[in-house]
């Protein structure tokens, strides 16, 4: 049974909330707290799956409360539920929160999250490596793409579409600009999986306020790993979207396809930033051993980087096809379909630009009646590589 913390410093909200998630109490163990301390005090007394938070309360706000979440139970999945519509309290939140909804938030909306969340807790059955992932607050961007990006953004004409471009080349700020505009507090209809469309929505101003936020809780250091490039993992990441969005003619599909295949990899960063000592680890038996990277950290760490990124990238509130897509990547064959897909296409355009044997990569394609359609994507992989 899963054990929810809710926290609001309204009694009147609370009971509310209590009501309409009356039908849960047989699958959920909930429990309704008027202050951060005595959410803290609960998590300390026994264990928790997930804390919903309100940010606006006396004492201790929801975004100081998460903060002291995220530092003390990593393992605790992070929910702002909070009517407080300010941008600046919002990216306050942007390295402890992993969802935020908006007040009035309907019951079935609240169950849908919280279930997605604790649903996401299966891709991962090692508890080290669960605290790991879910105590990323943000991962590394490259400093170089950094530094181009601030200078970009403090041009008074700058083009949304130019500063997209930055953006796209860069998986952690990528992941962590759709995470933002995918939030309630933007309230959507629909939900963007395009880099583009949510730098668009979002504005040069806030993208700027978001990098600086990101910025300041982690400094853009490079990552100090022996034979680990950060850029080369940006370079292949942006040709595999590249190539994965080539392979669908209607826009939405492409634009899901490119960003599922940025976003492909980044597990590796999580594995070389809060998992560094089992990514060498990895690294090495898969040389010694003369397997795939994605088999060594299996036998390493029991899960692979696949299955990280799409953990997190699920906690942040992605949809779920480009979460899926990036989950099963290397086990395509694992989601049970019979359509060419983002997962099959992500799976294709990894492998080309990995230098994979075509006809393997013919032979996976054959079953969608795609195989023909190889030798033109692999032309396409071999012009992406030689212009980036």
């Amino acid at each position: 049974m899963k054990r929810i913390v809710f926290v609001d410093d309204e009694p009147m909200i609370l009971q509310g909330l209590e009501n309409s998630l009356r039908a849960q109490r047989k699958l959920w163990k909930m429990s309704f707290v008027t202050s951060g301390e005595e959410a803290l005090a609960l998590l300390a007394a026994e264990p928790v799956d997930v804390v919903v938070t309100d940010m606006r309360m006396p004492r201790m706000d929801g975004a100081t409360l998460l903060k002291h979440v995220h530092e003390r139970f990593p393992k605790v999945v992070r929910i702002v539920l909070s009517g407080h519509a300010e941008l600046e309290a919002t990216l306050r939140t942007i390295s402890v929160a992993h969802q935020y909804l908006s007040k009035p938030c309907d019951a079935a909306t609240i169950r849908e999250v919280v279930e997605r969340a604790c649903a996401l807790q299966t891709l991962l059955d090692n508890d080290v490596v669960r605290a790991a992932v879910n105590a990323v607050d943000s991962l590394p961007s490259s400093p170089r793409v950094y530094l181009e990006l601030t200078r970009l953004l403090a041009a008074p004409d700058v083009g949304i579409k130019d500063v997209a471009k930055v953006l796209e080349r860069d998986i952690a700020l990528s992941a962590k600009l759709l995470q933002l505009v995918n939030s309630a507090f933007f309230g959507l209809r629909q939900r963007a999986t395009s880099v583009e469309r949510a730098a668009a929505y979002l504005g040069a101003s806030t993208i700027q306020r978001l990098v600086l936020s990101i910025e300041a809780t982690q400094g853009f250091g490079a990552i100090s790993v022996p034979g680990f490039s950060m850029d080369d993992l940006q370079s292949k990441a942006l040709r595999v979207g590249k190539l994965a969005s080539s392979m669908f003619e209607r826009r939405a599909d492409a634009e899901d396809a490119f960003t599922a295949g940025i976003l492909h990899d980044l597990g590796s960063l999580i594995l070389a930033t809060k998992l560094m000592p089992a990514f060498v680890e990895s690294r090495r038996v898969a040389k010694e051993s003369e397997i795939a990277t994605v088999e060594a950290e299996r036998r390493v760490l029991g899960v692979t980087h696949a299955e990280l990124g799409a953990y997190l990238l699920g906690l942040w509130g992605l949809p779920y096809p480009i979460v899926e897509a990036v989950a099963f990547h290397h086990m395509p064959d694992h989601v049970e379909h019979t359509t060419f897909g983002l997962v099959d296409a992500v799976h294709i355009a990894s492998s080309l630009v990995d230098g994979s044997d075509v006809e393997v990569v013919a032979g996976y394609a054959k079953r969608f009646g795609l195989a023909a359609k190889v030798a033109t994507w692999q032309a396409l992989a071999e012009q992406l590589e030689s212009a980036a």
